[in-house]
């Protein structure tokens, strides 16, 4: 297969693309390009980009193409003939899911960190589900990539590079289901690296006003990364790719529309993300962003890891999703309190937002597919389900560790399991059931699989932590505020706000960025932390539209005695056993 990015211009937006297919005796061929793929809720419908497709047999006659479907084409060959090569132009997504296409019903949303870009001045984005397809049957086929292109453009991505001549490179790839978990970027980046443990971190950054540098970002990020990867220690030697484009901080509003965010995979991660001039909360957007994604390369984490020939026709969700993202949460919320880089308190905070966001997932089980199907495609109902996943986590190494005396705690099981070359989807319970616990079968059965509430009283007893439905307690607010989230717009609403808030805002008010970040389902998690639990009392700019109008405040939180719901707190008359078990949990000695 072959890419053609020396011939892109800015008349014609369009990469082409070659394919020469695998010999196929068959006079009906299906060539399939993505609907969903992996982290992206909504459907992509990635042959909506494709144009002037065409195909030749052996011969070198045209032959009969025809949709079949929003993404696969069939092609026709008479009986004895061959396909010998398909050919059609690609356009780039970032240029059709602007507002007015999207809310037009023209395309379908595709996040900018997930999908394409030809811009021969800044760069080519390359994720390979909006550019190459599979022929149905044929997924676990190796792919050779060739990359044509300019040869002053600089290639990063974590594909095998076989050969690279004068403007022209070579990759290899297992299968279609590793090269769609593999973008490529081509153009001018600045670089750095550097080792942390087993891991090489290879870091690209393009900014568009030139401002940010890779070592900016590698000072941003470097000590989460050393405790995830000091998390993760006794794995083999990884190299690991990190590519940001940042855009000007001019380009304020574009994150009203969804495009801001991160795409990561199991040995590399794009990100899509505003630059903001304050630098400690431009520090806070990277850090919150890039937060866990390291943690992919850990087989069990990976959800990909657990399908090798999906079917891209359909949401690619699967009943280890709380796997994959509730682990991904707690395991970089407890490496960073291990490693001092995040405070206890500050996991107990983010605790109880977790507890509050699940409140409403109480009638569906996180493994239920064909709901998490539908329920993903909204960014609101992602957070709820995602919180529920990480309290599950949380719940299960408290249990874990408890059952096996000390001895193993989640993180131990998960880098066990890693070794193994193969998943299914009950891996992970029927290990810790036959090599821990037999009680495993029945958390399973209660809360993975079934409804049952969690047991947060009991497993925080066994902790020390003392769980208080509703309590009265001194914190810091800006006053009682409630938020919508409207997906059509990607924005988040004042539904309730309490009079005299800190914040000023009434109730239909749009916000639109804090301290500088802008506010979108990309960093749902943050925002809402920052305005229900402040940390301390600093004033934040807060600006917001109401009546078409842009208003802007400096809000500053304020002590106040309230019942505060999910409250969380350490238990001074805790039992010994309690201070033993945390302790193995949040500094264990052999750590």
């Amino acid at each position: 297969m072959t890419m053609d990015l020396a011939n892109v211009t800015k008349e014609k937006d369009r990469v082409r693309i070659t394919v020469v297919p695998p010999p196929m005796k068959t006079q009906k061929v299906y060539y399939v390009l993505p609907a969903f793929i992996t982290d992206v809720g909504k459907p992509v419908d990635a042959l909506q980009f494709v144009h002037e497709f065409y195909a030749l047999d052996d011969r070198g006659m045209p032959l009969k193409v025809k949709k079949a479907g929003n993404n696969k084409v069939l092609i026709k060959l008479d009986k004895g003939r061959v396909l010998r090569k398909i050919e059609y132009w690609v356009d780039d997504s970032w240029d059709s899911t602007g507002y007015s296409a999207y809310h037009s019903g023209k395309y379908n949303y595709v996040p900018n960190a997930a999908g394409t870009t030809f811009d021969t001045d800044k760069g080519f984005l390359l994720n390979p589900a909006f550019m190459i397809g599979y022929f149905d049957g044929a997924m676990s086929l190796p792919y050779r990539l060739t990359i044509i292109h300019s040869e002053s453009d600089n290639a990063f991505t974590s594909l095998q590079l076989t050969e690279s001549v004068k403007g022209r490179d070579e990759y290899l790839s297992g299968s279609y289901t590793e090269l769609v978990e593999t973008p490529l970027y081509y153009g001018a980046v600045d670089t750095c690296g550097f080792l942390s443990r087993n891991y090489y971190i290879d870091i690209a950054v393009y900014s568009e006003s030139g401002n940010i540098s890779a070592r900016q970002i590698r000072k941003y990020i470097a000590a989460e990364i050393f405790s995830l990867t000091r998390f993760a220690d006794g794995l083999t030697p990884r190299h690991y790719k990190m590519f940001f484009w940042f855009v000007s901080p001019d380009k304020f509003a574009v994150g009203n529309h969804g495009k801001f965010g991160g795409m990561s995979h199991r040995n590399s991660a794009v990100y899509y993300l505003n630059e903001i001039e304050e630098e400690e909360p431009f520090a806070s957007l990277v850090g919150g962003e890039t937060a866990g994604d390291l943690l992919k390369s850990l087989a069990l984490l990976d959800q990909t890891r657990y399908d090798n020939y999906p079917d891209y026709l359909i949401p690619q969700v699967r009943s280890n999703w709380w796997i994959a993202e509730g682990f991904k949460s707690y395991f970089t919320w407890l490496a960073e309190v291990r490693d001092s880089v995040a405070s206890e308190e500050d996991f107990r905070a983010a605790i109880s937002a977790k507890m509050r966001l699940s409140e409403n997932v109480k009638t569906h089980s996180v493994t239920d597919v064909k709901h998490l199907r539908k329920a993903l495609t909204d960014p609101l109902k992602a957070e709820e389900y995602k919180a529920k996943a990480m309290l599950l986590a949380f719940t299960l190494d408290i249990h874990l560790t408890q059952w096996s005396g000390g001895a193993k705690g989640l993180r131990e099981v998960v880098l066990e399991l890693n070794e193994r070359s193969s998943f299914h989807p009950d891996s992970l319970c029927n290990y810790i059931s036959k090599n821990i616990s037999i009680e495993m079968n029945d958390f399973c059965l209660k809360y993975v699989n079934g409804v049952s509430a969690l047991p947060v009283i009991q497993s925080f007893d066994k902790i020390g932590w003392v769980y208080s439905p509703s309590a009265l307690d001194s914190v810091i607010t800006f006053g009682q505020i409630s938020l919508n989230y409207d997906s059509q717009i990607d924005a988040f609403l004042v539904r309730t706000a309490e009079p005299g808030n800190e914040l000023r805002v009434l109730a239909g008010d749009r916000l639109v960025s804090i301290d500088g970040v802008t506010v979108s389902a990309a960093n749902m998690d943050e925002i809402l932390n920052t305005i229900y639990s402040p940390v301390d009392t600093s004033p934040i700019e807060v600006i917001y539209i109401r009546n078409n109008r842009n208003e802007r405040v400096m809000a500053q939180p304020y002590y106040k005695t309230i019942v505060i719901e999910h409250l969380v707190r350490l238990d001074p008359a805790c039992s010994s056993d309690a201070l033993l078990l945390h302790e193995r949990i949040f500094n264990p000695s052999d750590y």
